[in-house]
């Protein structure tokens, strides 16, 4: 619960931008919720932006601040939904927007929540222009919760270029054998643990009290990436942590059971017991690593959405 998350809200008033497909467009990615927020969604935010920017539209990026002039494309918009004043206040400003969807939603409440604002969320779900969701599992709950009302749309998450970081230098001898970053919850508990005894300092992990920024370090100085289901309520693979190692050649191990949107194509995928054995001795081919990679143009998926 975010308080007073509608002082926070700023809004910009001169004309609302029309919705007409196939033109430049002014839009304002905008991130809501407190300022860390930012930094975790950082992958998203800025692959939005280029990949809005490669395809002619001005884009610029916000961080609780909505604007009338433009059309905004709302991250976090669970977030918002927690704070009725701030729901209330978003539909007032008559700003229009478009919710990117990145968050687990099967039609009664987001992330299994307990005491999710449904209602709220119903609102801002049905005063969209549109919802843009990468993955197929939210379609579902989006069109029944929807109604027609508002169009939904699937958009595979991709590469852009902008995605290769240069202080990433993996062209050195590797000080750690893995690395994962996110949140330690759920089943990666234990799976922290049984990494933690077999390798030591040898597995890495960046968890939500680290700087957000120290993941280019490692991701320099370890082999392989890390993709680790959290359980039972995992119902898909998050694409920007794979897509973000991938992107600079950093092959990742993973052993998720489900994933309708394919995303664990970039993977080696095993049962966690066999990824626990084979950190030291997997072999990779980059080169198709790399090619399977460019091959999901994040660009050409957003396409003619907006």
């Amino acid at each position: 619960m975010l308080p007073k998350l509608a002082d926070e809200l700023k809004f910009s008033a001169i004309f609302r931008h029309p919705m007409t497909s196939g033109i430049e467009m002014k839009l304002t990615i905008v991130n809501l919720g407190l300022p860390e927020f930012f930094d975790r969604k950082s992958d998203i935010i800025y692959g939005l932006f280029h990949a809005l920017s490669s395809l002619g539209h001005t884009v610029s990026v916000s961080h609780n601040s909505l604007e009338t002039k433009t059309l905004n494309i709302l991250i976090g918009s669970d977030i918002i939904s927690g704070d009725t004043e701030a729901t209330l206040t978003l539909q007032k400003n008559r700003c229009d927007y478009v919710i990117y969807e990145v968050e687990n939603y099967n039609g009664t409440t987001v992330n299994y929540r307990d005491n999710f604002n449904l209602e709220n969320y119903k609102i801002i779900l049905r005063n969209a222009k549109s919802i843009i969701t990468p993955y197929k599992y939210n379609l579902k709950a989006l069109r029944a919760t929807c109604n027609d009302t508002t169009p939904v749309h699937y958009s595979k998450w991709g590469f852009h270029e902008s995605m290769i970081r240069q202080n990433i230098d993996r062209s050195g001898a590797f000080k750690h054998n893995a690395l994962f970053f996110g949140l330690i919850k759920g089943t990666r508990v234990n799976k922290f643990n049984a990494l933690k005894e077999r390798y030591g300092k040898g597995v890495q992990f960046i968890d939500q009290t680290l700087p957000f920024t120290i993941r280019d370090y490692f991701m320099s100085d370890c082999q392989f990436g890390l993709s680790l289901s959290y359980g039972n309520t995992d119902d898909f693979v998050n694409p920007f942590r794979i897509m973000s190692m991938v992107a600079n050649g950093m092959p990742v191990l993973a052993d998720h059971k489900i994933d309708e949107d394919n995303y664990l194509d970039l993977c080696i995928k095993y049962d966690f017991s066999e990824l626990l054995n084979v950190i030291e001795s997997q072999n990779i081919c980059l080169a198709s690593l790399k090619e399977k990679c460019r091959s999901l143009n994040l660009a050409d998926n957003l396409r003619g959405i907006l």
